[in-house]
């Protein structure tokens, strides 16, 4: 998995070419508040999540994702639900689904 942008089709008719779907592969904070050695710290990684959903935007450092949505009666995307916001300095990978 790259970390890359992918291309939003701004020009799409409806909304699923619109805002393809994606898989993030990212990198979680971790905190434990128990007494560990030095050696035990230094040995910890980090957890690595997935977050699956249809891509909103990737500007200002920020992914935005969706995973819910309405429509209004012409078939149109009208709101949007389940939002995820991903910063790029934690990102492993994402890719087209």
């Amino acid at each position: 998995m790259l970390k890359r942008k992918i291309a939003i089709n701004k020009k799409a008719k409806n909304w699923q070419d619109r805002y393809p779907l994606v898989s993030v592969e990212w990198f979680d904070i971790c905190s434990d508040s128990s007494w560990q050695s030095p050696q035990s710290v230094m040995s910890a990684t980090l957890p690595i999540c997935i977050t699956k959903g249809h891509l909103l935007s990737q500007t200002k450092g920020i992914i935005r994702i969706f995973g819910d949505m309405s429509k209004n009666d012409k078939g149109e995307l009208e709101e949007v639900g389940n939002t995820t916001l991903i910063p790029w300095s934690v990102v492993k990978g994402i890719k087209k689904i």
